[in-house]
């Protein structure tokens, strides 16, 4: 388990089935299991675009550079982008 996640990537991925295949509401499994509205949709974006490797944690940070920073700022200021 990761030190950035306290939830494994069997716990991820149950929750995520739950909530695509058995219809289950995120109120329920935002109780159930104690997770926050944000991160369920997050789980569920990268499993949609990733399959299960999108629900494991990267071992690294990702460092960017001050010109990627600020294309991204520069992208989400004219609406190109999002905060995703």
């Amino acid at each position: 388990m990761s030190k950035r996640s306290p939830k494994s990537v069997e716990e991820k991925l149950e929750i995520v089935n739950l909530y695509l295949e058995k219809g289950k509401s995120m109120s329920i499994l935002i109780r159930e299991y104690g997770v926050s509205d944000t991160s369920i949709r997050t789980w569920v974006r990268k499993y949609k675009h990733l399959g299960i490797e999108g629900l494991r944690e990267s071992k690294t940070w990702t460092r960017y550079s001050k010109e990627i920073k600020e294309q991204a700022v520069q992208d989400y200021l004219s609406g190109r982008g999002s905060l995703k």
